[in-house]
């Protein structure tokens, strides 16, 4: 029979969340838009958690901060602990889940959210997500949709928005197709390979990068979706021009490769996006919060 653990005097649970958030964001600015309270509260919650603990937590050089071994260590507990208490009110009925409606276009979710999606699952139990996948742009105003994910220059009318992602822009193929297509030394090899079009990634500006004055190409075959067009390049169709942030997955397991050196920055990002003048609800700051520290 496990021995019990002896009764310590637990700190305030608001001086452990400031903990936490300033160790996931790096900072007390951060953390302290995390928690929407200002950054001398975080400050103050965070010296008085080192008072009664008699250890510091962080090192602070300047305006950024960084765990001291101690601060490491703990942090790992109050995790741990915090993930089991929003558990336990779940469980309990304490807390009713909240549901926030989140719309992304297709390539973004099954490329870049999917794989993440665990992360706010564990630290959120309470929000229930709804996923609209969906290329379409949602309406905020009729309650379609309470946070969206975009690609664009950040600028829609009647939202607020904040860059999530920056992206590169560069080709790439199979295996099996560079394989079957020794010749691909150099870009203007590519005026004899099958190229995949699509509009979110044009390739003239690729071209013009890679020091060729050539048009945008006419042939070979156009997908209306992103996420179509990285799947025609896993399976050997030709050469897909691809957005950095939506192709991690597959560079790392090796069913895409990189072609030549040469890319191209993108003027457009990803942006999590909300209706403009409005207070968020806590859910939907939390999965704000969430992402924003999973870009």
């Amino acid at each position: 029979m496990r021995s019990p653990l002896p009764l310590v005097r637990l700190p305030p649970l608001n001086g452990l969340e400031a903990f936490e958030a300033v160790a996931r964001h790096g900072g007390f600015s951060k953390a302290a838009d995390a928690l929407s309270i200002t950054q001398s509260a975080v400050s103050h919650r965070i010296a008085q958690l080192e008072w009664l603990l008699g250890v510091r937590l962080f090192v602070r050089v300047g305006h950024s901060v960084s765990l001291t071994a101690q601060g490491s260590e703990f942090l790992a507990h109050v995790r741990s602990g915090l993930d089991s208490l929003r558990s336990g009110l779940v469980v309990l009925g304490g807390a009713q889940a909240q549901v926030i409606r989140l719309s992304l276009p297709p390539a973004l979710a099954s490329n870049w959210l999917v794989q993440r999606l665990g992360g706010f699952q564990r630290r959120h139990p309470e929000i229930n997500l709804e996923i609209n996948v969906t290329s379409r742009f949602l309406d905020f105003r009729s309650g379609e949709v309470d946070v969206g994910l975009r690609f664009g220059r950040g600028d829609w009318p009647g939202l607020d928005a904040i860059e999530l992602l920056r992206v590169r822009i560069f080709p790439v193929c199979s295996p099996a197709y560079r394989n079957a297509h020794p010749w691909l030394k150099t870009p203007a090899d590519l005026a004899r390979a099958t190229l995949l079009r699509q509009a979110v990634a044009k390739w003239k500006p690729w071209f013009t990068a890679a020091g060729l004055d050539w048009p945008e190409p006419r042939s070979g075959p156009s997908f209306s979706e992103v996420a179509l067009l990285i799947d025609a390049a896993e399976y050997a169709q030709g050469i897909a021009l691809v957005l950095s942030a939506l192709v991690e997955r597959q560079l790392a397991a090796g069913t895409l490769v990189r072609l030549f050196d040469v890319e191209q920055e993108s003027e457009r990002a990803y942006y999590i996006v909300t209706a403009a003048g409005e207070a968020p609800r806590p859910e939907v700051a939390a999965l704000v919060d969430w992402l924003r520290s999973s870009g």
